[in-house]
């Protein structure tokens, strides 16, 4: 069974237009999203995923540039665009990786993709019901149940939103819910970057974890300095 991490990326943000090489801290959106993404045992490939505009040539040039696997399809198909990816690089299943999560956490991973091939599940989640802050959100999906929901579905959110369809049609998938016991107030953080203040965030917590030489950037360290920003934050 043959694991790969599709990395989802464009630069059409309608909130943070361009994101993906905002910089934080010295180093891109992107790249720290593909640096954590190598951390992840458990999987045998790693390709980005965008669309065939011209806005994002420059996200399939640092692809090309950092020997990273590239496949170009539909802007607004994103179902279409991971089910040809997959095809292309013999994935049976896959995790999706947003581009916008610098703070992925490639061991929680790595327990979600062994639990599962060992469940042998349609999909694996932490967010059903959700369990952790935006940005710790893991999806392993096996594709063939990807192949049926692009051959069979009409509707272009639904097209728009690689897992909304299972989500939506639950008792006709075998969905395995990863529980991280998280509390609510962890699972109210933000660690993702969809706007400025996300951004402002994300550069604030990879600021500290250098300065403190927190150099394993550990999900317990982050989560610590997010709650330390929002307390920050209300003073």
């Amino acid at each position: 069974m043959r694991t790969g991490a599709i990395i989802f990326s464009r630069m059409t943000s309608s909130r943070l237009p361009g994101k993906a090489f905002a910089d934080i801290n010295g180093k891109s959106l992107i790249e720290r999203v593909f640096s954590r993404t190598k951390e992840i045992k458990l999987i045998d490939h790693i390709c980005i995923a965008t669309s065939k505009h011209s806005e994002d040539d420059s996200i399939a040039s640092f692809a090309i540039n950092n020997g990273i696997n590239l496949y170009r399809g539909s802007l607004n198909n994103v179902l279409e665009r991971a089910v040809n990816a997959s095809i292309k690089f013999k994935y049976d299943n896959i995790l999706r990786v947003c581009g916008d999560r610098p703070f992925l956490d490639a061991s929680l991973y790595d327990k979600m993709i062994y639990k599962h091939i060992h469940e042998n599940s349609d999909l694996t989640t932490n967010i059903f019901p959700r369990s952790v802050p935006a940005g710790l959100t893991g999806e392993i999906i096996k594709l063939e149940t990807l192949k049926e929901i692009n051959e069979n579905v009409t509707d272009s959110v639904d097209k728009e939103h690689v897992t909304r369809y299972i989500y939506n049609n639950s008792l006709k998938f075998k969905i395995y819910n990863y529980n991280c016991n998280y509390s609510h107030e962890i699972k109210s953080l933000r660690l993702v970057v969809d706007d400025s203040n996300d951004l402002k965030r994300a550069r604030w917590i990879c600021k500290r974890l250098e300065e403190n030489k927190m150099l394993n950037n550990e999900t317990k360290q982050i989560i610590s300095l997010a709650l330390e920003f929002e307390k920050k934050i209300k003073k």
